[in-house]
């Protein structure tokens, strides 16, 4: 499944003129069946329809689906303002690697629990290859993995490194520039 990243009509024929079926909005799930050209033919499962018992079918543009990125920065940023609470995984309070763990689970990634086990999970990718979506990994000075973050964008010209991560220091999720005191200690990059 994915999601919509806009309201947009499911219409009856692949063109932009077509009658209108139903309307979804961003965040809601669709199932896509097969694409052709700008076009995509989904059903929606929360729309209940005779036409088609899984979902209401039709044709949506292809630009109006989320890309699993989208759907990973969105389900991260869900979690923006809520308390850092070691071993955490839910919006009452979560910790760096559940914050990874949730927002993976959103696009279908079972991932390990635990940053160091997320990181020998992954093939790592070069520091200077990520993009939004990847993740950062972060060590204490004998090598061990202790803190993951998600990129939210590739890194600047300037240096500047985007991210999303539940901050023991600030006790909070926060999406921020990745700080000189992270930056010192980070060790590697993976994309999921």
């Amino acid at each position: 499944m994915t999601t919509v990243n806009q309201p947009t009509f499911v219409v009856a024929e692949p063109a932009p003129d077509a009658e209108h079926e139903t309307e979804v909005v961003p965040g809601e799930e669709v199932v896509v069946l097969k694409t052709q050209g700008e076009w995509a033919y989904v059903v929606v499962p929360s729309h209940a329809s005779s036409k088609d018992e899984r979902g209401y079918p039709g044709w949506l543009p292809t630009d109006a689906l989320a890309t699993s990125v989208d759907t990973l920065l969105a389900k991260a940023r869900t979690y923006l303002g809520v308390p850092y609470v070691w071993g955490g995984t839910t919006d009452a309070g979560i910790d760096c690697s559940g914050l990874v763990f949730r927002a993976a689970e959103a696009i279908g990634v079972r991932l390990p629990r635990d940053a160091r086990d997320q990181a020998v999970a992954l093939d790592p990718i070069g520091l200077d290859d990520v993009t939004a979506g990847d993740l950062y990994f972060f060590a204490r000075p004998d090598g061990r993995v202790m803190h993951v973050a998600i990129a939210t964008a590739p890194p600047a010209p300037d240096g500047t490194r985007p991210m999303i991560h539940a901050d023991g220091d600030k006790m909070l999720v926060v999406e921020e520039p990745m700080a000189p005191d992270r930056l010192a200690t980070l060790v590697s990059a993976a994309r999921l």
